[in-house]
């Protein structure tokens, strides 16, 4: 059976698979970047806010791109491999041993919250709520840390437990609004483009 080309059938639909598949990977490779990228940010970018979580912008921004951009289900748990893979090199000054764990938390999360919230996806509201709530895993996950081991964390003995909890939700909701707005901008673009 051949097609319009006259090629045989079975070699455009091999094509069409070899493409999707090369298409998947790049997918898989961007969205690590975007995870790489979000915590090499938040090691080299030295910000004159003195605020426990005031990353959260940058980082949860980067994630829920990624996760708004890409049709995989677990698109910001990729990205969490991406932080997780960047923090398994000494290169970067950190010293707490758990900080490839907190920080890949808010991506398991995002995925969790925006996959059971699938009419709401195109919300900001929404999105910018479940990125507070998913950069909230992070000091949640130091607070389990230091009761369950005694491990100090410097936001905690320096702000107490109230200021850190409220700032990584306020910081993860500010990064939601800007990942969803840059995310509307280009869609509204590529959509522009498309019609011309």
């Amino acid at each position: 059976m051949e097609n319009i080309t006259g090629k045989p059938q079975i070699r455009s639909i091999s094509d069409l698979t070899r493409s999707k598949s090369l298409g998947r990977v790049l997918e898989v490779i961007f969205l690590a970047g975007l995870g790489a990228v979000a915590i090499l940010l938040h090691a080299r970018f030295r910000s004159p806010i003195n605020i426990p979580g005031h990353h959260g912008i940058e980082f949860m921004a980067l994630l829920l791109l990624g996760r708004m951009s890409s049709h995989l289900k677990m698109a910001s748990s990729i990205s969490s491999l991406g932080i997780g893979m960047l923090l398994l090199t000494p290169a970067f000054g950190f010293h707490n041993p758990f900080m490839g764990f907190n920080y890949m938390l808010p991506g398991l999360f995002l995925d969790l919250y925006f996959n059971l919230g699938e009419k709401l996806r195109r919300n900001i509201l929404f999105l910018s709520v479940i990125s507070g709530l998913a950069y909230l895993a992070v000091p949640l996950s130091r607070l389990i840390i230091t009761a369950s081991t005694g491990y100090p964390y410097g936001s905690f003995i320096k702000f107490g437990y109230f200021l850190p909890l409220f700032s990584y939700g306020a910081f993860g909701i500010a990064g939601g609004l800007l990942g969803s707005g840059i995310s509307n901008i280009f869609t509204r673009l590529l959509s522009g483009f498309s019609k011309r």
